[in-house]
């Protein structure tokens, strides 16, 4: 069987038909290559593509605050080996008056006269004591005596408490300050953060250091039946009022109203939970080491979960991270606009990929969404698998800047 050839004229090579089904080809050919790029990993993209928990913002934010509440703890702790010079005399005075009492009479027994005169030596070194077993002195010249002493150790109360709280507030806010810019594994960042941190948490140990004790004694006075819960009434608020300074750092750094507002619920949440549990648990530990222990790691905690779990739910625009060095973080947008690169100046630093410019591309906050712009240092910025300059980013699109690669996620907009 003779097969004919198939014969083509010029003519009908440069018929629209053809033309036409040339074009169709082409742009299947353009679609699928399209497809293939955006679904192909740039090379070194695999590095660490699993998910970290290590990266989930409430996660970090709760081990730091731990262990911001541990270094409080135990910085805080030293404040309080100095002893209490009124109250050892109190239990001194009561005791002396305890033996006395039992001789009626007025006759002490050799025993009795015995526990009197160790009781002597022992308030021997006590000022307040020793006024107390000082029989030339009047009752006024007694009671000037015991003012004088009284203001001299109002004044290292007060020094003690503003050492103690100040400290304290100042170690939680430190920790929560750095703990982004540490996961994220930027130095310079972690350095700055740190410093206001350190300036905010102190300053507000020192804010309440002015008035916890007057709070205290307004609020803890009264009836000795509800004593118990004027006090915890008390540390709720001294404690909820230093938690505000806690997490402030970041908010007043990015200079954001919002996160500002965000770190300082997360630590008034932290300080109301912290002050509420200190007093139940001196209670029932009968132990006031354990119970400031656990009051102050609770509010680095929770101070930290706070922050974590609120920032989650008032975020509108976020980046996640589906590969790379640093797989599973997550970068909320606050900034406008907010920069990406290799610079620890930038706000989502990507660090050890030669790649990735200083500032490699920018994010910008618009009226109903974001754009992301290509900056002109560094390789192409992607965005489902095309080089952009700047485009409107859509929920779910997939950005690549160098080997990492974000998802940008858009909370809903309300109908």
């Amino acid at each position: 069987m003779t097969r004919e050839k198939l014969t083509i004229s010029w003519d009908d090579l440069q018929s629209d038909k053809v033309n036409s089904k040339l074009q169709q080809l082409e742009a299947i050919s353009a679609a699928k290559e399209h497809y293939e790029k955006a679904s192909e990993p740039v090379p070194g993209s695999n590095i660490q593509s699993r998910t970290s928990i290590w990266y989930n913002t409430v996660f970090y934010m709760a081990v730091f605050g731990a262990l911001g509440g541990l270094l409080g703890w135990g910085f805080g702790e030293i404040m309080h080996f100095r002893p209490n010079s009124r109250m050892e005399a109190r239990e001194l005075i009561e005791a002396h008056r305890a033996i006395l009492s039992l001789a009626a009479d007025g006759n002490l027994t050799a025993s009795e006269q015995r526990s009197l005169k160790q009781l002597e030596r022992a308030g021997r070194d006590n000022a307040y004591f020793s006024i107390y077993l000082d029989k030339g002195l009047s009752d006024d010249q007694r009671e000037a005596k015991v003012q004088s002493f009284s203001q001299r150790d109002d004044w290292k109360d007060f020094l003690a408490n503003v050492l103690f709280f100040g400290v304290s507030g100042m170690m939680i806010a430190v920790c929560l300050g750095v703990a982004e810019p540490v996961v994220d594994r930027n130095v310079s960042g972690a350095i700055i953060n740190g410093s206001v941190a350190a300036v905010l948490g102190l300053a507000g140990g020192v804010a309440v250091s002015l008035f916890v004790d007057r709070l205290q004694r307004f609020i803890a006075g009264g009836v000795s039946d509800a004593s118990m819960v004027r006090q915890m009434i008390a540390n709720v608020i001294t404690w909820g009022v230093l938690g505000m300074f806690l997490t402030a750092a970041p908010g007043v750094l990015m200079r954001n109203r919002k996160k500002l507002l965000i770190g300082m619920a997360g630590g008034l949440i932290g300080g109301l939970i912290g002050g509420l549990l200190f007093d139940p648990v001196a209670k029932y530990a009968d132990n006031a080491h354990l119970s400031r222990l656990i009051a102050i790691v609770a509010i680095g905690v929770i101070a930290g979960l706070g922050t974590g779990l609120i920032e989650n739910a008032v975020k509108n625009g976020w980046f996640k991270v589906t590969q790379g060095l640093i797989a599973g973080k997550q970068f909320v947008l606050y900034r406008n606009p907010t920069f990406i690169g290799s610079s620890p100046l930038c706000h989502i630093y990507l660090f050890k990929d030669p790649v990735v410019g200083r500032r490699h591309a920018a994010v910008h906050i618009i009226p109903g969404g974001f754009e992301l712009e290509d900056l002109p240092l560094g390789g192409k910025t992607l965005v489902n698998g095309r080089p952009i300059t700047r485009t409107r980013l859509r929920n779910g699109d997939r950005v690549q800047i160098g080997s990492t690669a974000f998802t940008f996620q858009e909370k809903p907009k309300a109908e």
